[in-house]
């Protein structure tokens, strides 16, 4: 093999491995995804979306059994707590609030789907006048 031809493999290998570590595109930033919840939550919504959890968490648990037996809702006193906005507290909210609270009553003294339903129509009811945004997550508490 003549000198030429030497120094042309060279230039070959060397321009090959340069391209093969020094070619290597940069980390591309991994695109930002916005927070579930973008604004900062209220004392109800935060309220609310444990009640949900709990809702998720007895249908998963009692509704494929239908066998409710030592089933429990947290009792809370959506009264005092603060919304998001006062919007929400619409004419008759006080009142939704604590039937709401006698629903929780009834469903941890004997639980039940009966009982159970009447926990999530009660959020249907206040939801539909005050804030219908979660009424699609709502309906899917419902039991079949």
């Amino acid at each position: 093999m003549n000198a030429s031809a030497r120094t042309s493999g060279w230039a070959t290998l060397a321009l090959t491995l340069g391209l093969a570590f020094c070619g290597e595109a940069p980390e591309q930033p991994q695109a930002k995804l916005a927070p579930l919840q973008p604004n900062r939550s209220s004392e109800l919504a935060i309220a609310m979306r444990a009640m949900d959890s709990e809702l998720v968490s007895l249908l998963a648990r009692h509704a494929e059994e239908d066998n409710w037996d030592g089933a429990t809702l947290t009792l809370l006193d959506l009264t005092r707590m603060m919304p998001t906005d006062s919007s929400m507290l619409v004419d008759g909210y006080k009142a939704y609030a604590m039937a709401f609270g006698k629903h929780i009553e009834a469903f941890n003294a004997a639980p039940s789907a009966d009982t159970y339903s009447d926990v999530v129509n009660g959020c249907l009811s206040c939801h539909m006048q005050a804030c219908p945004g979660p009424i699609e997550r709502i309906n899917k508490r419902q039991l079949n």
